[in-house]
């Protein structure tokens, strides 16, 4: 169901950013919609992308970015699911298979950071396991609600 993404799926990935930046999704998935850009996250040593495919598109994307040098115990996660994939548990199954990996690989711990009106991705991260471990308190304006946000800061020893 998942795989680590390769350069086969360059034009796939890019077309998935698309598609979440059409979205409003505001997340940095949506930066990967330049070639040089996803080549250089695909051919990383520190980069991992775990992807889930439908009906030849891809539906889930996920990456962890490994430290580097005395941090090399940690790596930071983010996810994101196409909205017609949401509410199907995708987000946990793939968030918990990438996680499993890095554990074998020795990673110790992976972080992330949500923002606080996110409240699916924050059900989501809880679910596998994560805890809250701080916040960056109005870290950005949000015209949508009128207000300032936080940004939440997560962890998960593994």
């Amino acid at each position: 169901m998942f795989k680590v993404a390769d350069v086969d799926d360059l034009q796939a990935i890019i077309e998935f950013s698309k598609v979440l930046k059409a979205q409003n999704a505001r997340m940095s998935f949506t930066d990967f919609d330049e070639v040089n850009y996803v080549n250089a996250q695909l051919n990383s040593p520190l980069v991992t992308l775990f992807i889930a495919y439908d009906k030849g598109e891809i539906v889930a994307m996920f990456r962890g970015v490994r430290g580097e040098g005395l941090k090399s115990h940690s790596v930071y996660i983010a996810c994101a699911v196409k909205k017609s994939h949401r509410q199907k548990g995708l987000a946990t199954k793939i968030t918990n298979y990438a996680l499993n990996i890095f554990k074998k690989e020795s990673i110790l711990i992976a972080r992330t950071k949500i923002y606080s009106w996110n409240k699916a991705s924050i059900a989501t991260i809880l679910k596998c396991g994560f805890e809250e471990s701080g916040r960056v308190v109005m870290h950005e304006y949000f015209e949508e609600t009128d207000d300032y946000i936080d940004d939440l800061i997560f962890h998960k020893k593994l």
